[in-house]
């Protein structure tokens, strides 16, 4: 009986993920340029809520604005599955902070979403490690196709990488709650996307390099 950290029997060849090296020579061919578009709502409000008069609703207009930036890129997505999941989820999360930021006229309000999505995400992807079906792995699978026939699902190296991102929106969670009552809205946008940033990119990386490893490994294993 395989263990789930074994390659699926009969696994074909390497998995076709794209190569770091490319984006070192300056080739980014590969890259989905759509991902950008999720910046559009925070470049919106920062801007609206710096150089709109404050006397003519400054609040309202600036949280009223990057919600509809957030939902034409809400509408223009076209994934499926777990990432939709993901999308949709993130959608409602930020419709929920525009409502209340609305209600309590609070720019600050609208701004603490993305504590609101790190306690949630830290929460999902310990329930996802706990259900088997850890996180990481059904977002890679569902990203690269080629993964599907090479890795099981449940697979340690997904369950670690899970649990390094409960970890990192924990952390992110709780720094971000003191950041908000130290600075102003716009203050808190940009020093918690600039902090937060490293965190993203190098788990982004250890998870390239994770899982393109621990994938090549597994094609050279043999079926038990």
């Amino acid at each position: 009986m395989k263990r789930p950290d074994e390659p699926p029997e009969a696994a074909p060849e390497s998995p076709n993920l794209p190569e770091f090296t490319r984006f070192l020579h300056g080739d980014f061919s590969g890259v989905d340029w759509r991902i950008f578009w999720t910046a559009l709502p925070v470049v919106i409000f920062l801007i609206l809520n710096t150089f709109w008069p404050e006397d003519l609703w400054r609040t309202q207009v600036a949280i009223v604005g990057s919600f509809l930036s957030s939902a034409y890129v809400f509408a223009t997505n076209r994934d499926s599955g777990v990432i939709r999941a993901l999308v949709v989820l993130g959608f409602l999360i930020v419709a929920g902070s525009a409502a209340f930021g609305l209600a309590i006229n609070s720019a600050k309000a609208f701004a603490a979403q993305n504590i609101f999505t790190d306690f949630i995400m830290a929460a999902i992807s310990l329930g996802s490690v706990l259900a088997g079906k850890p996180l990481v792995g059904a977002v890679a699978r569902q990203g690269v196709p080629a993964l599907r026939t090479l890795m099981d699902p449940k697979h340690r190296v997904f369950v670690y990488l899970t649990l390094t991102f409960m970890a990192i929106n924990i952390f992110t969670g709780i720094f971000r709650i003191f950041l908000l009552g130290e600075f102003n809205a716009t203050e808190y946008v940009l020093i918690s996307r600039a902090t937060g940033l490293p965190f993203s990119v190098g788990f982004l990386i250890a998870c390239y390099f994770s899982i393109k490893r621990t994938a090549g490994v597994a094609v050279r294993l043999p079926s038990m």
